[in-house]
């Protein structure tokens, strides 16, 4: 037998016995426990239910359906549901995820197939006259106009009737 074929048959034998032992084994290997966070001990979280919206975002949410009732609304979108980065780079749509994650829009008008987002709503109160919130609100409709979504913005104290309504966010549906 020549060295080489006495080579690989001890080659062969070792890795056996380093392989086998570890097929055959029951044991698994324990995966380490995550850290404890602050409140895991509780058996009930300090949370109570709250409504999604406000006694006045309610009654112009009725006249949207009213006004638009071919179309579905949905009330509270994350920008997130409804826009993404275009980029094939991870770090570039992580990057700009995180510029859009935490807002959300007041209601969205989604065609009849559940999927095409015709246009986003806010509807602003006294909330939106200090500068944070304005700038806040110019970011939101950057990110919104770039992805071609229109927005549309009605004041609470001068909420339009449902005819008006339609008749507004039809011409930006059919135009935009």
């Amino acid at each position: 037998m020549s060295f080489g074929a006495i080579f690989l048959i001890l080659a062969v034998g070792f890795l056996g016995l380093i392989t086998l032992p570890k097929l055959f084994s029951n044991k698994q290997v324990a995966e380490p426990e995550p850290p404890s966070v602050r409140g895991d001990e509780l058996d009930i979280w300090p949370f109570a239910p709250m409504p999604i919206m406000t006694a006045t975002e309610v009654i112009f949410f009725n006249k949207l359906k009213n006004a638009l009732p071919e179309y579905h609304i949905f009330v509270q979108v994350q920008l997130s549901r409804i826009i993404e980065a275009n980029s094939d780079e991870t770090s570039e749509r992580s990057f700009w995820f995180n510029r859009i994650c935490r807002q959300s829009v007041d209601y969205v008008i989604v065609d009849i197939d559940a999927q095409t987002t015709l246009v986003a709503i806010e509807l602003d109160d006294w909330t939106h006259s200090s500068k944070a919130r304005q700038k806040a609100d110019d970011k939101k409709d950057k990110a919104l106009a770039s992805a071609g979504i229109a927005i549309v913005r009605f004041h609470a104290a001068r909420m339009p009737s449902a005819d008006m309504l339609r008749y507004e966010l039809m011409q930006v549906i059919e135009s935009y």
